[in-house]
Formats: C-alpha cells, sequence, structure tokens
C-alpha cells in the first residue's frame, strides 16, 4: 500500500534553514557534531527544503526513496548521522532543482529535474 502525502513527508529530514556551512570552523564543528542530550539524531542524510507544499506527491515519493538508500548506505559506514555531510534538495521557485553537500562551496548547483539532481550523487568517483 502506498504512503499518504503526510506520512511521505513524515519520512523526510525538513531543513527550514540554510544550505550550506559558511566557515571551516562552522564545516568542523558539525563533522564533530553527534547526538546526545536535547540533540536526537537526524531522520536522514538528505535535507529537503520547505516547505513540503511546493512538492507534488510524486516529487515526495521519490525524494523518499532516495533519501532512504542514501541514508541506508551511509549507515553501513557511519554511527552517527549528525555531523553527515548532507545532501541537500530543494525545488526553486523558477522549477529547477538545488542540489549540493552541505559543505560545497562553488560548482553547479542547479538541475533542471529532480531525477537529474539525484542522479549527481549516484555517481561513483574511483580513487587509484
Amino acid at each position: 500500500m502506498a504512503m499518504s502525502r503526510e506520512e511521505l513527508i513524515a519520512r523526510l529530514q525538513w531543513n527550514s534553514g540554510g544550505s550550506g556551512l559558511g566557515s571551516i570552523a562552522g564545516i568542523m564543528s558539525w563533522a564533530m557534531d553527534h547526538p546526545g542530550e536535547g540533540k536526537p539524531d537526524l531522520k536522514s542524510i538528505v535535507a529537503v527544503s520547505g516547505p513540503p507544499e511546493k512538492y507534488t506527491d510524486e516529487e515526495l515519493v521519490e525524494l523518499v526513496a532516495f533519501s532512504d538508500k542514501k541514508t541506508a548506505e551511509y549507515d553501513e559506514m557511519f554511527r552517527y548521522r549528525r555531523g553527515a555531510n548532507l545532501i541537500c534538495i530543494d525545488k526553486t521557485a523558477d522549477g529547477r532543482w538545488m542540489r549540493k553537500r552541505l559543505t560545497w562551496e562553488m560548482g553547479p548547483f542547479f538541475s533542471d529535474s529532480l531525477g537529474e539532481a539525484l542522479t549527481i550523487f549516484e555517481r561513483r568517483v574511483t580513487v587509484l
């Protein structure tokens, strides 16, 4: 059975702040962050910028599937989600998709479709 819109919204990690860390100190502080009293772990390593009303049901389904997949991959390697280099996604007013990592400072940040935006994070880099 398919999830309701409310269930899809509840599954995502919503971002109501910015989409990046602005300083080396901020990056280092976040990288060392972990859950504790009054600081629960994150729901996901994918942060979707709100409000949820700007996303269609189909987009929410795609975002939940992507979020679940990337978070499961991350959880295989790390103990906490707090401190992760979050994947930030936002649907802009002009219909484009902002997609970046929390620590990206330069380079292309926008895609013309949600599928194109999410595909960016499926690429693998091989280090020799």
